[in-house]
């Protein structure tokens, strides 16, 4: 099998625009399997291209749940003793993290409900124990991730495996640097505002981001990637807010998410699906009830939900919360902590849907006003 023009194009993304690949860096790419062959090895080529070194790993996205290669996730949670569940191995994984400068994490479910059998709180303890060794890879800024189409995603998104292919390189090869120049303006009114306001279906939701930073992402650590985000000082958050737009976190589907927020806690969380494992992602930790991110999505060339984030997320016209750990970084960070981070999708694009920012529209039915 040979990779196509659009996988060699998508590598030259990864590569050169994403990372900045320089020549003797060593790169790991991290696999969840084989559907992603064509790709895989494009960047694996591309890198030698550009003077680096390319090792191709698939044991890391494993512990990040992030591989379910035809079950072995589903039974390691439901084969491992205790001793087996609470067993990293550590020297392993931070050898592969601490040789590398750069990562390409090419993420392939054959299964997006792999894990719905699975208690909650094994994965929620396993991420936990894996989130110290996987920090100094998502801190380094050197990383970037992708989710390649499987028959799953489109049977998920309710759409044919031809017509996601075709979206999919449609989403990621994006003039990212015209992106970016819109995005910026975005960014320094976020930097500069005191108080979000978001207003819609439901939702009637107030927060301070006074003295934080935003973050304009165009294609640093996400492909596809179209979003400005940054971390609400974590207690300032007041009112209520509806999700419509479905969301898996963790094997479990969850649709129809309502929450209310006082003193920037979660007091009240509902779904029309799926509320007992929105409740128990909720007590992974303090932290899951707290606010890590509030973004807005703009890439416009992402215009259906997939139930997965990394699309859903992007999407032209809506906003996103993250319940649990906020970046690290001064650009888009905060200071809660949690071993989760869950984004879920709002769409703006109805009627009456607005964010303000101090006062002034800058969100307005799927518009951005900046």
């Amino acid at each position: 099998m040979l990779p196509n023009e659009k996988d060699y194009q998508l590598a030259a993304v990864l590569l050169d625009h994403s990372l900045n690949l320089k020549p003797r860096e060593k790169l790991l790419i991290t696999v969840s399997d084989s559907a992603a062959f064509n790709l895989v090895k494009a960047v694996y080529v591309e890198a030698l291209k550009r003077g680096a070194y390319p090792l191709v790993d698939t044991q890391i996205d494993l512990h990040l749940n992030r591989s379910h290669i035809n079950g072995f996730s589903y039974q390691f949670y439901k084969l491992a003793n205790e001793w087996q569940l609470k067993y990293v191995p550590t020297s392993v994984l931070k050898a592969k993290i601490d040789w590398a400068d750069a990562f390409v994490r090419i993420v392939t479910l054959d299964n997006t409900k792999e894990l719905a059998q699975i208690a909650a709180e094994k994965i929620t303890r396993r991420q936990k124990l894996m989130t110290p060794i996987i920090e100094k890879m998502i801190d380094s800024q050197r990383w970037v991730v992708t989710y390649y189409p499987t028959p799953a995603m489109a049977q998920d998104a309710g759409v044919a495996y031809d017509w996601l292919v075709e979206f999919y390189y449609q989403a990621c090869l994006v003039d990212y640097e015209g992106m970016k120049e819109k995005l910026k303006k975005l960014e320094a009114v976020l930097d500069a505002g005191k108080r979000v306001d978001i207003k819609g279906k439901n939702t009637d939701l107030s927060f301070s981001i006074q003295g934080r930073l935003a973050q304009a992402a165009y294609g640093q650590a996400n492909i596809p990637d179209g979003e400005v985000f940054l971390a609400p000082l974590e207690k300032t958050v007041e009112g209520h807010i509806y999700f419509d737009l479905p969301t898996i976190y963790a094997g479990s589907e969850v649709e129809g998410i309502y929450l209310e927020f006082k003193a920037g806690r979660v007091v009240t969380a509902k779904a029309e699906r799926g509320e007992e494992a929105l409740n128990k992602i909720l007590r992974t930790d303090e932290g899951a009830r707290y606010l890590g991110e509030f973004a807005i999505g703009a890439n416009y060339n992402i215009t259906q939900a997939m139930k997965n984030t990394l699309f859903d997320e992007k999407i032209g016209g809506t906003i996103h919360l993250a319940l649990g750990r906020a970046y690290k970084e001064k650009r888009g960070g905060g200071t809660n902590e949690s071993a989760i981070h869950w984004d879920i999708v709002k769409d703006m694009r109805y009627p009456n849907h607005q964010v303000q920012v101090d006062g002034r529209v800058i969100l307005k039915e799927g518009k951005i006003l900046v």
